[in-house]
């Protein structure tokens, strides 16, 4: 998928779960449970020393196994962590910050690469770059729906994919739409502990259809 085509299915779907773990067999089943959840974009975050491993074997799960999931990788914060996961075949680059040089690399492969944006300054410098989909973290932390209004106000045409302390719940999805956000990333609300070591991942794929619905919901007023 291009970029642009990848960047309208952001908000298409409003959604993106944004995971990481150590252990391949649990990411693997995370995967699979948000598939079957309706979810068909998916950041695995690099966190972790092995990351680039578990990502390697998801990249090759994907392709056998689920071919519709659109998989990137989040927490690349420099070029050269850019070029190794798209070798690795990240789908798209998600970024806690905005550096020139990770958009350089992501246009040279033609990726989409949403960088990581806390101000209105940082803001006008993706949209200066000529990027159209920005992720704005920590979203609560800056001052929640509120902050989104503001800021989306001074830029319209930008795409907000909004990350940090969001919560799984229709009040809540309801006002940062209601806000102006295009979409929502959730981590590790989706994907308690418990749950995962206890092998209960069809609790995960009822909570991402919940969210779903709830957004759903949410864009229509």
């Amino acid at each position: 998928m291009t970029p642009r085509e990848i960047s309208s299915q952001v908000k298409q779907s409003g959604f993106m779960p944004l995971f990481s773990s150590t252990d391949l067999s649990v990411s693997k089943n995370v995967l699979k449970a948000s598939f079957e959840g309706g979810v068909r974009l998916f950041e695995f975050t690099n966190r972790s020393a092995n990351s680039f491993e578990i990502f390697t074997e998801l990249r090759k799960y994907c392709d056998k196994e689920l071919p519709e999931m659109v998989l990137g990788i989040g927490t690349i914060k420099n070029r050269q962590q850019a070029q190794q996961f798209i070798d690795a075949g990240a789908d798209f680059l998600i970024s806690p910050l905005i550096l020139e040089e990770i958009h350089e690399v992501a246009g040279k492969h033609n990726k989409l690469w949403m960088p990581g944006c806390a101000t209105p300054t940082e803001i006008g410098l993706a949209e200066n770059f000529g990027i159209e989909t920005v992720k704005i973290f920590p979203a609560k932390q800056l001052g929640g729906p509120a902050y989104i209004k503001a800021v989306k106000a001074v830029f319209p045409n930008m795409q907000f994919l909004t990350t940090g302390g969001v919560e799984p719940t229709a009040d809540d999805l309801k006002k940062w739409f209601d806000a102006g956000t295009a979409a929502v990333g959730i981590g590790s609300q989706l994907f308690p502990a418990d749950w995962l070591a206890n092998n209960q991942y069809d609790l995960v794929t009822e909570q991402i259809k919940n969210i779903i619905g709830f957004i759903n919901d949410a864009r229509k007023g």
